[in-house]
């Protein structure tokens, strides 16, 4: 029997991928703090399901601040500035119709373990025993070809015949199941899963810490053929995934956007100069019959940048500068 995912699981992922796909494109200025907030989520959850002992927290100041932790080990710390980069680098691939190759996934290790590990980059040459797992990864010889015969089935017609959650989920499994690396093939795995999801158009799954047990049992399952427990959990964490980019599209809502000239006439910046800042940038915001709009919480948002030095002060008074 083909894998499936659970019914309603998937009538609520496509409902809340339509609801997604009315607020494309979204302005740059919102993908950049989506592409902030995913970076460090993932970064944080991903780097604790290994056993990574630093807080949301405290990833965020390594990532944001480069603040050293007091009694977090060095390898913590490459940890979650590796992952962010490697995040930032399958983000950067998304829109990019090069098919996933041996020296993409290659390089995306580079990234995770650098510093790390001496073999960063590089297949393993030892064997390996995963913890708790029935099946034995193969012999570090047959590795290059079960990675190619990966490689062939995410873009074989099998594949891409299944849901896009579907294929990346089944995807992960086999990914895992030939474990390429002598570490990190966790933290890899999911960086390409997330680009496969990316380019089908989902925002990155993001699997939670919380879920550590039940993930690796999935996994155990998958390894006997019962796909049920991995297309649950990475059909929860696409969910979760579009939960939070929903969220932050939908707190300010469509109603919220003005003209451009209403907006002019409640604020200290004409028309044609919000234009130029919506050009620039700036501010974010929608095109209706040919003309843009944006919200007064954007401008407001603007207007405390600037004071916060984050753009450089302009002429907003009544005619643009």
């Amino acid at each position: 029997m083909a894998p499936t995912i659970d019914r309603r699981l998937l009538e609520r992922i496509q409902a809340k991928r339509h609801r997604l796909d009315t607020f494309r494109p979204m302005h740059p200025i919102l993908v950049r703090r989506l592409h902030d907030d995913m970076r460090l989520l993932l970064t944080y959850h991903s780097n604790a399901i290994e056993g990574n002992t630093l807080s949301l927290a405290e990833t965020q100041m390594v990532l944001e601040h480069g603040i050293t932790v007091g009694g977090k080990t060095l390898r913590e710390h490459l940890e979650a500035t590796n992952h962010a980069e490697a995040f930032t680098l399958i983000s950067d691939l998304r829109d990019d119709a090069e098919p996933i190759t041996v020296a993409l996934i290659l390089r995306v290790h580079q990234v995770v373990m650098d510093k790390i590990i001496p073999d960063a980059g590089m297949l393993r040459s030892i064997p390996v025993h995963i913890r708790g797992a029935s099946v034995t990864p193969p012999h570090p010889r047959d590795v290059p070809d079960y990675l190619r015969q990966w490689l062939a089935w995410i873009d074989s017609a099998e594949a891409t015949a299944y849901h896009p959650v579907v294929r990346a989920a089944i995807a992960h499994h086999g990914f895992e199941a030939v474990h390429p690396f002598s570490d990190g093939n966790g933290r890899v795995g999911r960086l390409l899963l997330n680009l496969m999801l990316m380019r089908s158009g989902y925002p990155p799954a993001l699997i939670l810490r919380e879920w550590r047990l039940g993930y690796i049992h999935a996994l155990e399952a998958a390894n006997t053929g019962d796909y049920r427990g991995i297309l649950t959990v990475m059909g929860r964490a696409v969910e979760h995934g579009l939960d939070l980019y929903l969220e932050s599209c939908e707190a300010e809502p469509e109603a919220a956007y003005q003209s451009l000239a209403d907006l002019a006439a409640q604020t200290e910046y004409a028309a044609d100069y919000l234009g130029w800042l919506i050009r620039k940038g700036r501010l974010p915001a929608i095109k209706r019959s040919g003309r843009w709009q944006t919200t007064l919480a954007a401008v407001s948002r603007y207007r405390d940048e600037v004071a916060q030095g984050v753009y450089p002060p302009g002429r907003p008074g009544r005619t643009a500068g």
